[in-house]
């Protein structure tokens, strides 16, 4: 698993979130993406054409090739998001900014959500402990990042941005 640091300009996000417990993150993330998936994309996706407010949102950002998980006071809030495009926020949806920062941008192959979990404990369970206490934490949050096709691929490709600052 490789790692880049790579500057990137400040970014707002529109998406929606729930809250998670830090030990039930690998059940608790893909449950709110099946749950959300069967809510708000499937007639849409069928479809393409958005009857509400949120539905528009929804194509018009991106929402789903982004997550974000911000700490919060009992784990950590995690976020279905989309790069905001501008426009109305509607009912439902929120922003979400990180300022201009340096990342360290880590990426996987494989099927969800294994590629992202396996991803995910890479990074903070080898190189946090390791290369990454040359850095401090640039926030409170970090990005995963999906790619456009099949989920269940084996060369289905995801990523883990950590915003980060040279100490």
């Amino acid at each position: 698993m490789n790692v880049t640091y790579e500057k990137k300009n400040a970014m707002t996000f529109i998406g929606y979130h729930t809250e998670i417990r830090p030990n039930e993150g690998y059940v608790k993330c893909p449950e709110f993406w099946e749950k959300e998936y069967n809510q708000k994309y499937v007639r849409l996706w069928q479809t393409m054409k958005p009857e509400t407010p949120v539905e528009e949102a929804l194509l018009a950002n991106n929402i789903g090739m982004f997550a974000i998980c911000t700490e919060s006071e009992n784990g950590f809030d995690y976020w279905i998001a989309g790069l905001y495009q501008g426009g109305e926020v509607p009912e439902g949806l929120e922003l979400y900014s990180f300022p201009e920062s340096r990342w360290a941008v880590f990426s996987a192959k494989g099927p969800m959500p294994e590629a992202l979990q396996t991803l995910n404990t890479y990074v903070w369970q080898e190189w946090f402990p390791n290369e990454g206490q040359k850095f401090q934490a640039n926030g409170m949050a970090t990005l995963e990042v999906y790619s456009a096709g099949d989920p269940q691929s084996p060369d289905y490709e995801c990523g883990i941005w950590v915003p980060v600052k040279k100490i």
